[in-house]
């Protein structure tokens, strides 16, 4: 990270990206370095999804989302506590309603993944960028430009060509895909905001501190004892997790914002190799030309507009 006392970082939901006082991102030309650290975070949350989508097949979503907020709620005291640094933070119910939406995420992607190929579910939960040009106008009285509009317009498009028209079938897999982008990119307008008030450590604390208390009730109803081998994929997925975040931290400090982030989206592409490799995944073309959509809908808002850079896409984490 810079060193300049100047400077921050925001977390989407598992994206970290630096600021300045303004709440504008700032990032560096894209260099040799930022475009090799971005495509190797990119790679490992492409294997961390592989690995998930391999847990899923015999271990609860509810367990792997408890696990992975368990990790990361231990990594963050460790971070905070000797810093003295006050866990209270401010607009406490953003916060809370930011963890809860984060939860909804994450369990929903977990669902979707254990239920249709895993590029399918990768690329539904990139549609994020679409909602949260929703979510601004909405919540925050933020007005889209015609170039912004159709790039969204071009996302809703994609949505509808990869839920299959003319199929005539309901896939609870693919909704529940379609839900975790629709909470996730409510999630970053609300970080946003929250980022007016509040450091990113205290937003992601509670985001853990929240998942965990909601995810705790099921996993004590429902617990079922991982083996050995799931044991181990469970603290892989926790370990390259938290590998991948910092190897993106570190690139940022050698991209823009909007460039880095639209390089990380090549994570649905190493989900989707890895879903046709370990899963036997078939890409149809009206996946493929979906996938085109909403792939483009959401480098373009990142691209083109300096307040849709603060989305960013930079997820999973």
């Amino acid at each position: 990270m810079p060193t300049g006392n100047s400077s921050d970082m925001f977390l989407t939901q598992d994206g970290l990206f630096l600021l300045d006082p303004d709440g504008i991102i700032m990032g560096g030309r894209l260099s040799a370095n930022g475009f090799f650290l971005m495509v190797v975070s990119a790679c490992l949350f492409g294997i961390a999804d592989v690995m998930i989508k391999s847990l899923s097949l015999g271990v609860p979503p509810v367990e792997i989302a408890f696990s992975r907020f368990l990790v990361g709620g231990i990594v963050l005291l460790f971070v905070l506590l000797p810093r003295r640094r006050s866990l209270k933070g401010n607009r406490t119910w953003i916060l809370l309603v930011r963890g809860v939406a984060g939860t909804v995420t994450f369990l929903s992607l977990l669902k979707s993944i254990s239920m249709i190929p895993l590029g399918n579910a990768m690329v539904l939960l990139y549609t994020f960028p679409v909602f949260a040009a929703f979510f601004s106008v909405l919540l925050l009285r933020e007005s889209l430009t015609r170039g912004e509009i159709l790039l969204v317009a071009v996302g809703v498009v994609g949505i509808y060509v990869l839920l299959g028209p003319g199929s005539h079938r309901f896939n609870a897999g693919e909704l529940f895909g379609l839900l975790a982008g629709c909470f996730a990119g409510f999630t970053v307008v609300l970080i946003r905001k929250l980022r007016e008030t509040n450091g990113p450590l205290i937003i992601y604390f509670y985001y853990c501190l929240v998942g965990g208390v909601l995810t705790f009730p099921a996993l004590v109803k429902d617990f079922e004892m991982p083996d050995f081998e799931q044991f181990v994929l469970l603290i892989a997925v926790a370990v390259i997790f938290m590998i991948a975040q910092l190897l993106m931290t570190e690139g940022f400090k050698y991209c823009k914002a909007s460039e880095g982030s639209v390089i990380l989206m090549l994570e649905v592409v190493f989900a989707g190799i890895g879903g046709i490799v370990f899963f036997r995944d078939s890409l149809s073309s009206g996946f493929l030309v979906g996938t085109l959509m909403v792939m483009g809908s959401g480098a373009g808002l990142n691209l083109m507009h300096r307040r849709l850079r603060r989305f960013g896409v930079a997820l999973q984490r």
